[in-house]
């Protein structure tokens, strides 16, 4: 048999042995020898979790092992794309709240309750009566429970709690008081400058170039400031609590000057009382305005010849307007009166408007009377009130100040208690935290004497 012959026999014989799972050990021609001939085997793959596998199956584990010691370095690396998206989106955020103001008035909300904390801490050694040191108070004001206190040359600011806050001097020659709801501002009647300032410091000083008319603060610390202006009568001013202008208003000779300014409790309407030229003579009117609106909103035409003393915004739909002459109801939708008391004559000497009732204490006939009204206007009581030169009230009861003394009475006319032993003549009765009474430069809790109901 030939050399060739054998060689044909050989592979048919191997074919036959592949086809019958046979494995060649025989090596392969043209090769060094090393390489022979096996029958394909199965691959089999490694569940999740199982151990490597020995001999054929390293590569797989070994690739295994590589990709367990990948997964940290791909979780760091997820997590550093998480902070990247995160602190973009939290910039991005803070850019439209700071636009928008909602980051600063924030701000301040915050900071007005680490006051309000500080002094909580700080009660323990507080108490009433307190001296404040001032004798002839110019303004004397509610404050987050406690007062603010105007004179002609300090100001006093004291807690709820009864312990003295601060003292400052404003230097200014005309002082003046708004207050808000934990902060107020003093200004200058007669210059530019203000400063805004919390119960604990100091926080804004603003100096306009013309001349400061008038101010007022809202519950949430939003400021009106109304001053000169060249070619109009005024300029109105709205700031924000973090003291950025959030609105302005130019008022022209028709609309004339603003005397009173009263903010809605949604700090974001108000209602402005102007003094102006009409038909010769001076009268008033009173502007309801929005200031997320350029028009002007509804305006009530008051009496003619009657002045107006005071506006109280009650609630979203009820403004008492006061003047000097009689007392309104006004709708600030449509600035039309829902109810009206004349005084017929009487000359006012102190209003003390209430969510809903009212009292006033009148000159009628040479004599002064307490009257107390429901909240249509319609006169409820009507009590000789002698020597009295004031009234504060409360949502339950009315406070009659008098010489040496104060009288407590219930809206319906009934006298609850009177107060007769005080030191000196009453300056205030404030409906702070407690209701307190100022007599000379003492603040002191006003409680009914002993004995009374």
């Amino acid at each position: 048999m030939n050399k060739a012959e054998k060689e044909r026999r050989e592979r048919r014989q191997r074919m036959l042995a592949r086809e019958q799972g046979h494995t060649s050990t025989m090596p392969v021609p043209g090769t060094s020898g090393d390489v022979g001939l096996r029958t394909p085997q199965p691959v089999r793959r490694t569940p999740a979790g199982a151990p490597p596998a020995a001999g054929g199956d390293a590569p797989a584990a070994q690739t295994q092992s590589n990709l367990r010691s990948l997964t940290p370095l791909l979780k760091q690396r997820q997590r550093r794309r998480g902070v990247a998206v995160g602190v973009a989106v939290l910039v991005i955020a803070l850019a439209i709240a700071v636009f928008t103001g909602a980051m600063s008035a924030s701000i301040a909300l915050l900071a007005d309750s680490v006051d309000s904390f500080s002094l909580y801490l700080q009660r323990g050694n507080a108490g009433w009566p307190v001296d404040t040191g001032i004798s002839e108070p110019l303004q004397i004001e509610e404050l987050a429970g406690g007062f603010v206190e105007l004179g002609a040359e300090d100001v006093v600011v004291y807690s709820a709690y009864g312990s003295r806050v601060r003292t400052f001097q404003p230097g200014y020659a005309r002082p003046v008081l708004a207050v808000g709801g934990t902060r107020f501002a003093v200004y200058n009647r007669a210059g530019g400058e203000l400063r805004v300032c919390s119960r604990t410091r100091d926080l804004f000083t603003r100096t306009f170039e013309q001349g400061i008319l008038l101010c007022e603060m809202s519950a949430n610390n939003t400021l009106a400031v109304v001053t000169e202006a060249d070619g109009y009568t005024a300029q109105l001013q709205i700031f924000d609590p973090s003291f950025r202008q959030s609105y302005r208003w130019q008022l022209t000779q028709k609309e004339g000057t603003p005397i009173a300014v009263g903010f809605a409790p949604d700090n974001r309407r108000f209602a402005a009382g102007t003094l102006a030229a009409r038909d010769g003579q001076l009268a008033c009117s009173v502007y309801f305005m929005d200031t997320a609106e350029e028009t002007l909103g509804p305006v009530y035409t008051a009496t003619q010849g009657s002045m107006l003393l005071q506006l109280d915004w009650q609630s979203d739909d009820r403004v008492v307007a006061v003047f000097d002459t009689y007392i309104a109801v006004l709708d600030p939708r449509t600035a039309a009166e829902t109810a009206r008391y004349d005084f017929g004559g009487a000359t006012l000497q102190s209003a003390a408007p209430g969510l809903r009732q009212t009292a006033l204490l009148l000159n009628i006939r040479g004599g002064n009377s307490l009257v107390t009204f429901d909240e249509d206007l319609t006169p409820l009581a009507e009590i000789p009130a002698r020597q009295a030169f004031g009234v504060t009230a409360t949502d339950t009861e009315v406070y009659l100040l008098c010489p040496n003394a104060v009288e407590c009475y219930r809206y319906d006319g009934v006298q609850s208690w009177a107060r007769q032993d005080l030191a000196a003549h009453p300056l205030a009765v404030l409906d702070a935290a407690e209701t307190l009474v100022f007599t000379g430069t003492t603040a002191e809790v006003l409680a009914p004497p002993e004995g009374a109901a």
